[in-house]
């Protein structure tokens, strides 16, 4: 399997990199990238980096997918919290991934779902899908994916943990309640407050709804809803 991702705004951030303020952020960016993700010798997962683009491959198995799958979607997440947009696909396919060398069918595939001008969302061939249906056991890896209501695309579910999140305490269970409370007002400046050009407010605008269908129905994490109107307020001022 092959997962092909894409940092969005990354090339922002380089072209602005004269600025001590946008090193800082390139760098934060890129140790984000090199803290989350990593090749695992013994599973035989590899991982490439090249400008904004990152590609990690692994056999079809189920440990491997998992370290893919769970791989991206702590990256997403980590990023996220940088105010930093990840889209690109995950799918099925042979691929050569060397040092060296990197090309495959598998690349190709996994390279369509980064669809230019695309919501942030990585895309799941649906071939994976299937695969990971026909195991007896799934390793919790259906619950991962989502369909996109926005057009019906089988996506990643990088919001899979604040979805299931309850208050209730236990033991090395992470808190999320000032994380959540922290993106989903960071996601709402981004979407009212940043002036950000037509094109990046819509994705920033996808996540915004995608956050607020995760986390609303329960209504213990908090939703865009209070910040945005706060940032809406100051703009008619």
């Amino acid at each position: 399997m092959v997962a092909f991702l894409d940092i969005l705004g990354f090339s922002r951030l380089v072209e602005n990199a004269d600025d001590p303020k946008w090193r800082t952020a390139i760098e934060g960016v890129l140790k984000t990238m090199r803290g989350t993700l990593a090749p695992n010798q013994a599973f035989d997962l590899r991982l490439s980096q090249f400008s904004d683009c990152i590609v990690i491959s692994a056999p079809i198995e189920p440990y491997s997918v998992n370290l893919v799958m769970t791989g991206s979607l702590i990256l997403a997440d980590n990023l996220l919290q940088r105010a930093v947009l990840l889209r690109g696909g995950i799918a099925v396919g042979n691929l050569i991934h060397t040092d060296d060398v990197m090309f495959g069918p598998g690349m190709l595939t996994a390279y369509r779902g980064d669809t230019a001008g695309g919501p942030p969302r990585i895309s799941i061939d649906e071939t994976l899908k299937d695969e990971i249906a026909s195991w007896h056991n799934d390793f919790g890896l259906e619950a991962l994916m989502r369909t996109d209501p926005y057009d019906l695309t089988l996506a990643l579910h990088t919001l899979h943990d604040y979805q299931l999140y309850t208050p209730e305490p236990h033991v090395g269970k992470a808190v999320l309640d000032g994380v959540a409370a922290t993106l989903a007002q960071q996601i709402a400046w981004q979407c009212y407050g940043a002036g950000h050009s037509p094109s990046v407010r819509a994705k920033w605008l996808w996540m915004e709804r995608y956050w607020n269908e995760t986390v609303g129905f329960k209504n213990i994490l908090p939703p865009t809803t209070q910040y945005a109107s706060e940032f809406l307020a100051a703009l008619k001022q």
